[in-house]
C-alpha cells in the first residue's frame, strides 16, 4: 500500500496519523496481510470449531393487568383524585 492509499483510509477511519505512523504504515499493513496469509493456509479440514455461539433466550414475565378491590381503589383515588376521576402524581420531569 502507498502513503495515499493510508492516508485516505485514515481520513475515512477518522484517525490521525502523524508522520511517523504514516511513515511505518505500510511495513505493518504488510505485516498484518502477511500473517493473516498464513492464517488462511493453514489445513483445517475436518477440524471442529472450538466455539459456538450460546443459544440465548429472551427472560421476560407475562405483562398482566392487576385487579384491585374496590376499597383498595376509592383509597387510592382519594389521595389525588383529579377532575374527571383521574389520579393526579406529581412531575417527574
Amino acid at each position: 500500500m502507498h502513503k495515499k492509499e493510508i492516508e485516505r483510509l485514515a481520513f475515512f477511519a477518522r484517525i490521525k496519523l502523524d508522520r511517523e505512523e504514516l511513515n511505518n504504515a505500510p511495513q505493518e499493513i504488510q505485516s498484518i496481510l502477511h500473517y493473516i496469509q498464513k492464517l488462511s493456509d493453514v489445513d483445517t479440514e475436518g477440524v471442529d470449531p472450538l466455539f459456538h455461539f450460546p443459544e440465548l433466550e429472551n427472560i421476560t414475565r407475562e405483562d398482566t393487568a392487576e385487579t384491585v378491590d374496590r376499597e383498595t381503589q376509592k383509597r387510592m383515588m382519594g389521595m389525588g383524585k383529579d377532575k374527571d376521576d383521574y389520579l393526579r402524581v406529581e412531575s417527574i420531569l
